[in-house]
């Protein structure tokens, strides 16, 4: 028999082998896995040892998977995600579900529309386990995509063949502006006035930033007019900057609350309300786990 027909894979190191590929890092893939540097490090080169390949290059900043590695990667997440979803249905005929759901989503559901429902599920689904992975829309449809992450909930949609679209929230893109503005006691401005400004920008792959991007396409007046003097990714960056009289930005009215109104104002575009839609998106390429589909049931049904 062939020597290499006998070698039985750890689905262990593999998850330990697949977190180090993620994080491009050994030492962040053990404080994830709540590991040792040196534990994870052990294991990896078991794993290299076992296999019989060299599965990392290894720089001063970050590691890298070699080929060998890539392909690795690429089977190892098939199989974990199998394992996954074997425990998750044999679990169902011990009267409950049980197992992790590794999902991404784009900063405004992660920190504004998520954390409720997690918690909401988690109480009534106790023996499982949400794992939220927080990045722009573009990176986390990217994830779904390679089989890093099960399902995502993003701000924006992508022209791919293996991807499926759910909708859940609707939503308002508005600009946001410092009391003492000029705008400030202003409900609405006209697109012409926004190139007499500064802004500050959500990141590229940024769902709020695509939706207000082709909002001002759609109406003739190109993105590129705008003096950007700040780019950074996250809403509460946006909201702070805004408030220290940084510039003009833009933001999901969902994001700001009652008691930010005090320090920052709202504004419209005379040419119409800029809206979008957030949405679950998982594949239809790979069998998705009974977990995750019924944590996109139980997403669609807290809309409202």
């Amino acid at each position: 028999m062939d020597e290499r027909l006998k070698i039985r894979l750890d689905l262990w190191q593999l998850e330990i082998f697949c977190t180090v590929v993620e994080f491009q890092s050994f030492s962040q893939a053990a404080e994830a896995l709540f590991l040792s540097q040196p534990a994870v490090t052990s294991h990896i080169m078991a794993l290299e040892k076992r296999l019989g390949v060299k599965l990392f290059d290894r720089t001063t900043r970050k590691v890298k998977p070699t080929p060998a590695g890539e392909l690795l990667y690429k089977h190892a997440k098939t199989l974990l995600a199998e394992h996954e979803a074997m425990l998750q249905e044999l679990s169902q005929f011990q009267g409950g579900l049980v197992g992790q759901l590794v999902f991404g989503a784009s900063t405004t559901p992660a920190h504004y529309l998520l954390p409720p429902i997690m918690a909401k599920f988690c109480r009534q689904f106790p023996q499982t386990c949400l794992r939220m992975r927080i990045g722009s829309s573009g990176q986390v449809l990217e994830r779904v995509l390679n089989g890093e992450l099960e399902m995502g909930v993003v701000g924006m949609t992508f022209d791919a063949p293996n991807l499926r679209f759910v909708p859940l929230w609707s939503d308002e893109v508005v600009l946001i502006v410092h009391p003492e503005h000029e705008w400030a006691n202003r409900s609405f401005v006209p697109i012409a006035e926004l190139s007499s400004q500064t802004f500050v920008f959500r990141e590229e792959g940024s769902g709020t930033r695509k939706t207000f991007e082709q909002f001002l396409s759609q109406n003739n007046f190109s993105p590129h007019q705008l003096t950007v003097v700040a780019e950074v990714e996250s809403t509460e960056a946006i909201k702070r900057f805004v408030a220290s009289g940084g510039g003009v930005g833009f933001a999901s009215v969902r994001t700001i609350n009652d008691e930010e109104r005090e320090h920052l104002r709202i504004v419209r575009l005379q040419e119409g309300r800029i809206t979008r839609q957030f949405y679950a998106v998982i594949t239809t390429n790979r069998t998705n786990s009974p977990l995750c589909n019924l944590f996109v049931r139980f997403l669609k049904e807290q809309v409202g």
